[in-house]
C-alpha cells in the first residue's frame, strides 16, 4: 500500500522527535557522568590534600608478609616467632625503620635482610642487623636500623624478624595480632600449636582504635602433615593500613 504525502510527513515527524529525545538523554547522561567525574576528582584531591596534613609518608611497601608463631610445649614456656616482610623501596633508604612492639614475657631479638636480585628469588643470604630503639607511646617502640649499604628506591627487600619467646604463653586466653603499619598487598598471621592440649576455642578478628573491633569469625584449626602439632592460620589480601588483626585462641 502507497503512503501518502500526509502520512510519510507524520512518520517523519515522529523519527525526528524521538532522535530529539534520544539526543536529549543523552546530554542528560553526559551531563551526570561529567558531574560524578568532577566529584570523584574532588574526592581524590581531598583524600590527598588530608594525607599530606597528617603527614602520610611511607619510606616502602610491604609486598606480602608472612608472620609464624611456634609453641614448642603444651604449658606455653618455650616459643619462637619469624616474621618475614618482602618490600618494595619507594625511596633510596639509607636505613630502615619498623614498629617494635615488646609485648610481654621474656624474649632475643634478631634481624636481619637481603637484597631481591631481579629475576632471582633472593641473594644468597641474610645479613644481619644491629638496631637501636626509639621508644613511643604505651608499649611501642621504632627499630632502626643502619644498613651496609642504602637500599635504593625501586628495589625490592626482605626484612627478617626472629623473636626467641619464654613463658608468653601461659595463659588461658592467648593472642598474637600484626598491625598494618605499612601499606600491605597479602599478610599470613599462623601460630603453630601442640596437639597434647586441648583448643577450647579460637577466633580472630580485625580493630581500629582503642575498642573499635568487627569482622569477627571463627577459625578452624588444621593439623600439620606429618606433625604433632595444629595450626591456626589466617591470610588476607590488601588489609587496611592502620588497622590491627588478631588471632586469639582459649586452651
Amino acid at each position: 500500500m502507497t503512503e501518502s504525502p500526509g502520512e510519510l510527513d507524520n512518520f517523519l515527524g515522529e523519527i525526528k522527535e524521538s532522535l530529539g529525545e534520544i539526543l536529549r538523554q543523552q546530554k542528560t547522561l553526559g551531563e551526570r557522568m561529567e558531574s560524578l567525574e568532577n566529584r570523584f576528582n574532588q574526592l581524590e584531591t581531598l583524600k590527598e590534600a588530608d594525607d599530606a596534613s597528617q603527614g602520610v609518608s611511607y619510606d616502602y611497601r610491604i609486598l606480602e608478609h608472612f608472620r609464624r608463631y611456634t609453641i614448642h610445649d603444651s604449658k606455653g614456656h618455650k616459643a619462637e616467632m619469624i616474621s618475614t616482610r618482602r618490600c618494595l623501596a619507594l625511596r633510596d633508604l639509607p636505613e630502615l625503620r619498623t614498629r617494635y612492639h615488646t609485648g610481654t614475657g621474656n624474649r632475643e631479638v634478631e634481624y636481619a635482610y637481603r637484597l631481591i636480585g631481579e629475576g632471582k628469588a633472593s641473594d644468597a643470604g641474610w645479613t644481619p642487623l644491629e638496631f637501636s630503639i626509639n621508644r613511643g607511646a604505651g608499649a611501642d617502640f621504632s627499630a632502626i636500623f643502619s644498613l651496609p649499604r642504602p637500599v635504593l628506591s625501586g628495589e625490592l627487600f626482605e626484612l627478617r624478624h626472629k623473636i626467641e619467646l619464654i613463658d608468653s604463653f601461659n595463659t588461658h586466653n592467648e593472642w598474637v595480632s600484626m598491625v598494618m603499619e605499612y601499606p600491605t598487598g597479602k599478610f599470613t598471621l599462623e601460630v603453630i600449636l601442640p596437639a597434647d592440649r586441648m583448643i577450647l576455642g579460637t577466633r580472630r578478628e580485625i580493630s581500629e582504635g582503642a575498642s573499635q573491633s568487627f569482622d569477627k569469625r571463627r577459625l578452624v584449626p588444621q593439623k600439620v602433615p606429618g606433625e604433632n602439632q595444629v595450626s591456626l592460620a589466617w591470610t588476607e589480601e590488601s588489609p587496611v593500613t592502620g588497622r590491627t588483626y588478631t588471632v586469639y585462641w582459649e586452651w
